[in-house]
């Protein structure tokens, strides 16, 4: 009865405009208000029809083009998560440039008649590295995320400082697109921390609307200060969730006069490595998503965003894990626009819902972009990764994590020479993430904390001397679903033991990998049939330019450069088992490709670039490196 009441309250509001007739961002300052249920633009309701994407994940050189395939689709705003980490890579330094261009992105939005929502964080999940907190906070003795921590709450302090020095005089009331700003995301409760938060949006210039992200509990109006915070629900799709969030946004039977807004209506589900029956379908067909989009379009007050609207692509090492599963480098998510950038049959469907529930006269579709093949090229063995270590050391009694080093992504080989030899069992102990042992450069045991079962890396040794032990740990993405730091930390947090008496004195080697150009040449090439981690070259010829996905399914497991720009992880333990290579990254003429092979050699090493996503289902039934110790 609540949910039928809820329908008839409706027609007592103002229906909101028409979006060919609605306010659009024009440089001028304007009033974005929140009342009788409605938002409103200088006294003219408007309805919110939002898409995501993130310019974390899309690189910058199309932006302009994503923001005008959703002005084409029937929306009028753009809704965004900005990186902590990406923005903040090192503590003290802000990078706002390239990808992290925030202010650019936004006077796109106002040059094509979009207004942006701005979902700052500090916290995103958005199953980005760590959440979106840059890693180099875990090095911090007593730092505790996402509470009243002094520490944390000072770093947050500085980060939304310089986010309102890029994006504040943005905002609708001093001229710009930007309507609300995001504060944390997903809470679940409202608390001091979360009130701090708010003040420091506003003392970093943020005096329009602020919102959070919340499923649970009664709308937050009544905070102390000014502006007060909208609460958005995420997810709700249908006639029971619709009617749930009812129920949340009533006290008493009596509506809040706050608007509904959901900022994340799933058009997909991301994917994780080792993932082959995932709790969440990774797609969502087109038929649902029309009839989910049909249903929220009928309920007139009703705004919302498409999680997502464009997904983009987890580059280099930035994709974060759930429950340590790693993220696939693709985050696709089944979105309207794909990771190429292309219309998809969802993206026309969905225009049309648009375009018939708001009676809109659309702009033409942008064109695709160009999207090219690369004929079949065998890559050659280059070197072994451990001929290739950085030139120095951190020499260290103990152990010390990768964050410990100064390091947030890549790899840390912690190396020990045994003059006498190197007998007994070996245990690493728990793998964060992927440990792989190996004695004089031979792979002897892995072990891997995530879709495998949680066991120590251990290795049982007979080798004479002199030997030299390597244990190389490969960070594959901190959890982005998190409320503590706990078991965030990368690289050995404790010395290994042999027949339990802890190794020390330990060289150890600092690889970001950011580019593989980066490391010293190889004091000694690969040759026969690699025994570890291997590097190979290669180079491709393109006369002409375009978007292209590199197959990568006769590999197994590692990292892919062109140009030395890091394209990101591949793993046959991934349905997706091609990687996106952007035309921008491209050169006409000669490229040139590294791929680093932490498993065995491919039979054959060959890449093709490939129009669409190579997919599989089939699990692989071994172990990396088949040897009696291997655990993973």
């Amino acid at each position: 009865m609540k949910f039928l009441a809820f329908i008839a309250s409706l027609l007592i509001f103002a229906a909101p405009v028409l979006a060919d007739n609605a306010p659009v961002p024009d440089g001028k300052p304007h009033q974005f208000t929140l009342h009788d249920g409605q938002f409103w633009v200088d006294g003219t309701p408007i309805r919110i029809l939002a898409g995501e994407m993130h310019p974390g994940r899309i690189r910058p050189e199309f932006w302009d083009q994503r923001i005008k395939q959703a002005k084409a689709m029937g929306l009028n705003t753009i809704s965004i998560y900005l990186f902590w980490n990406q923005i903040e890579p090192t503590e003290g330094n802000f990078v706002f440039k390239d990808q992290t261009d925030i202010r650019h992105f936004a006077q796109l939005c106002q040059d094509n008649g979009m207004w942006l929502i701005v979902r700052a964080g500090p916290y995103v999940c958005a199953e980005i590295e760590f959440g979106g907190f840059p890693a180099w906070m875990l090095k911090h003795p007593g730092l505790q995320i996402r509470t009243n921590e002094p520490q944390y709450m000072g770093y947050c302090k500085t980060y939304i400082q310089q986010i309102g020095g890029q994006l504040a005089d943005m905002q609708v009331g001093h001229g710009g697109p930007i309507i609300m700003v995001q504060v944390e995301n997903e809470l679940h409760r409202i608390d001091d921390y979360l009130r701090a938060l708010k003040d420091d949006f506003v003392a970093a210039g943020f005096d329009g609307q602020l919102m959070t992200c919340d499923p649970s509990g009664q709308p937050w109006t009544t905070v102390e200060g000014i502006p007060n915070v909208l609460r958005g629900y995420n997810g709700f799709s249908n006639d029971n969730s619709f009617a749930m969030r009812y129920n949340q946004i009533t006290a008493v039977d009596k509506p809040t006069g706050y608007p509904i807004y959901s900022p994340e209506v799933y058009t997909g589900w991301f994917a994780t490595f080792g993932t082959w029956g995932p709790s969440k379908s990774p797609k969502v067909a087109v038929d649902r998503q029309v009839a989910q989009e049909q249903f929220l379009m009928d309920h007139k007050d009703v705004s919302w965003c498409l999680y997502l609207f464009n997904g983009g692509t987890n580059f280099g090492f930035t994709s974060g894990a759930n429950n340590n599963h790693p993220m696939q480098t693709s985050y696709d998510y089944d979105a309207p626009i794909d990771e190429l950038g292309r219309v998809t049959a969802k993206y026309k469907a969905l225009r049309d819902v648009y375009q018939k529930g708001m009676n809109l006269t659309l702009p033409p579709i942008p064109p695709d972009p160009a999207v090219i093949e690369i004929p079949k090229f065998t890559m050659s063995l280059q070197s072994p990764l451990l001929a290739r270590l950085p030139a120095k050391s951190v020499d260290s009694d103990n152990v010390l994590s990768m964050e410990d080093i100064d390091q947030n992504f890549g790899f840390v080989d912690y190396r020990k020479t045994f003059d006498a030899g190197l007998k007994g069992t070996l245990d690493a102990g728990p793998p964060r993430d992927y440990v792989s042992i190996m004695v004089n450069g031979k792979v002897v045991s892995e072990a891997f904390n995530g879709f495998r079962p949680a066991v120590n890396a251990i290795a049982k040794l007979d080798e004479p001397g002199p030997c030299t032990l390597d244990i190389l740990v490969h960070n594959l993405g901190r959890n982005s679903l998190i409320t503590s730091i706990a078991g965030q930390r990368k690289g050995l947090t404790a010395n290994p033991t042999l027949d339990g008496t802890a190794i020390t004195g330990w060289k150890i080697y600092s690889m970001p990998l950011d580019d593989p150009d980066q490391l010293p040449a190889a004091t000694n090439a690969a040759t026969g049939t690699p025994t570890g981690p291997t590097f190979f070259t290669g180079s491709f010829t393109l006369n002409d330019l375009g978007e292209t996905y590199l197959d990568m399914s006769n590999w197994h497991f590692g990292v892919v450069w062109v140009n030395g720009h890091n394209l990101g992880r591949f793993w046959d333990v991934g349905t997706s088992r091609a990687i996106y290579l952007p035309s921008v990254w491209q050169n006409k003429g000669e490229n040139q490709i590294t791929v680093l092979e932490l498993g065995p050699a491919p039979t054959t090493p060959e890449i093709t670039g490939v129009a669409n996503m190579v997919e599989t289902s089939a699990k692989r039934a071994a172990p990396l490196w088949a040897t009696p110790t291997t655990q993973p």
